[in-house]
């Protein structure tokens, strides 16, 4: 069985308040350059694949999708 991996999804503008809670377990942070970002722990490709189609069907524009090999970064 494969580790989960920590992913960072970045989204183009910002989302309110009434998102926060929308991308459990991934943290989601409104960045100064206008774009969101969510961040954290991914158990597999099916998540993975499960958050990015959330993203479609919000009709959210995806700008990138990050494997972070060192989290602690």
């Amino acid at each position: 069985m494969s580790q989960p991996l920590v992913y960072q999804i970045r989204i183009q503008g910002h989302l309110d308040e009434t998102w926060i809670h929308w991308p459990s377990p991934l943290v989601l942070v409104n960045e100064a350059n206008g774009e969101a970002t969510l961040t954290g722990t991914i158990r597999d490709q099916a998540e993975l694949h499960a958050f990015l189609d959330r993203i479609f069907d919000f009709n959210l524009t995806l700008l990138a999708v990050n494997r972070i090999t060192d989290p602690s970064e």
